[in-house]
């Protein structure tokens, strides 16, 4: 099930939000315990076998870290972390490993029909982290079962992230003002949860269209390649925002807040500061797990580099099994690391402003990579946008397009983030009028193809 459908908003959510405040009211426990119930009718809704994975993994990782409470043992902490990344790796690369053995060794390895399980990224992740958390007791308090389920399944952050920590959500779960119907917390959620499906549905989707047809067109041009570029630029970032924004306000309808996850990364001034903006989360499991265990920074500069190269790796390999991803990985470790010798070595400080576009322009650059389905499309496009011809020029022509990039644009420099919104967040009149008609024009968009179908421009 996912967020921007007609179940999840006029069915799953309501219903979900009603019946766990009213068993608070009652019985705390079978509270809960509907609302993990409703995180698995969530997460298996599209593929009921994804309920037997996730339910597995669960179980397992459970009884290893009860082994873990009583003994602190390294071996048994490794094992749990090995075992969880070979059921990452089966389901989501075991492809790609067999074909890249086929290609290099000649081999003739037969591929299997493997669906892939929704999230299968982030409950692994958020699981390692809860085992090393009770391997290093940095974990204070012993939770129920009930407790860790639901810190794996609760659905507002299962299928796209943030990537959560035990500590900052298990407290949570347990305490018993999360039973009780916080009308603060549920108009904030409600203002956040509009904004991020408006997002979604109103502009990243519109983007999305431009960016699927510059890509499947080849982008022969300058300007009709920049502007696929863009279009994709603009689309992830109202997609992924969007998405971050819809599960802080789904989670705070239910009083738990998530930890932001999106901070206007397209204002960064720095490719580091980038990575401290963007899906902020997966950065700090990857740094608290890859980077520091590695060494980080207290080794020689060049360790310090390869670390970071290692890191970012491991990060495009995470996003999908595809040489294009991991280019795109390195690609992002290459800047860092330019980044880093152009701090030691040189003096020099760019202005403000000059960092934000240097930093914007590679993003762009990169993300073709990321959204390119083979090299030959990637290199399609890069041929375009490094290739200036004045043919292309006349595409600068007013039309709705460039009217929405611009308004794109605006929101992108000078909107603050939603999770600042929302916490600022006041029931005033307007908010509401905002509220409601961000709903009503995104389920507008459920029916019809664009959001922008009825306007010429």
């Amino acid at each position: 099930m996912l967020f921007p459908s007609f179940t999840f908003v006029l069915a799953f959510l309501p219903l979900t939000l009603m019946v766990y405040f009213l068993l608070g009211r009652k019985n705390g426990t079978l509270a809960r315990i509907w609302l993990l119930c409703a995180s698995l009718v969530f997460y298996s809704w599209f593929n009921h076998s994804y309920f037997f994975i996730i339910a597995g993994s669960i179980v397992g990782n459970y009884l290893l870290s009860q082994w873990l409470w009583k003994k602190p043992s390294r071996l048994v902490f490794i094992f749990g972390a090995l075992l969880n990344i070979a059921l990452l790796g089966y389901f989501k690369y075991y492809n790609f490993m067999v074909e890249n053995l086929n290609v290099f060794f000649k081999t003739s390895l037969i591929l299997k029909e493997i669906v892939l399980p929704l999230g299968i990224s982030f409950f692994t992740f958020q699981q390692i982290s809860y085992l090393h958390s009770v391997y290093t007791r940095s974990l204070k308090e012993r939770y129920s079962f009930l407790t860790y389920a639901l810190f794996v399944t609760f659905f507002p952050q299962l299928i796209a992230g943030p990537i959560v920590l035990p500590d900052e959500m298990m407290p949570q779960f347990d305490h018993k003002d999360s039973l009780k119907v916080n009308y603060d917390n549920l108009a904030r959620g409600i203002f956040a949860f509009a904004l991020g499906l408006g997002s979604k549905m109103l502009l990243a989707d519109f983007f999305a269209e431009i960016a699927d047809a510059g890509f499947a067109s080849g982008c022969k041009g300058f300007i009709p390649a920049w502007k696929t570029a863009l279009a994709y630029t603009f689309q992830i970032f109202f997609d992924f925002g969007g998405y971050c924004d819809m599960a802080y306000g789904i989670a705070l309808m239910f009083n738990i807040r998530l930890p932001q996850n999106f901070d206007t990364p397209y204002r960064s001034g720095s490719i580091s500061e980038f990575w401290r903006r963007w899906h902020m989360t997966l950065g700090r499991f990857l740094s608290t797990y890859i980077y520091i265990p590695l060494g980080g920074s207290r080794k020689s500069h060049f360790r310090t580099c390869l670390n970071l190269l290692i890191t970012f790796f491991v990060s495009g390999l995470w996003h999908g099994a595809s040489w294009l991803f991991v280019l795109w990985g390195m690609l992002h470790g290459l800047a860092s690391v330019i980044q880093r010798c152009w701090q030691k070595w040189c003096n020099v400080r760019l202005p403000k402003i000059a960092g934000q576009l240097l930093t914007f322009i590679f993003v762009v650059i990169a993300w073709v990579l990321f959204r390119a389905e083979n090299m030959a499309q990637a290199r399609g496009v890069y041929q375009g946008m490094f290739t200036p011809e004045t043919a292309g020029f006349e595409v600068l022509k007013i039309t709705k397009d460039w009217i929405l990039f611009i308004a794109g644009g605006a929101i992108v420099l000078f909107m603050p983030p939603v999770y600042a919104l929302a916490e600022k967040f006041r029931p005033y009149w307007w908010n509401a009028v905002l509220t409601i008609g961000i709903l009503t024009a995104s389920i507008f968009c459920f029916v019809k193809s664009s959001p922008f179908i009825y306007f010429n421009f």
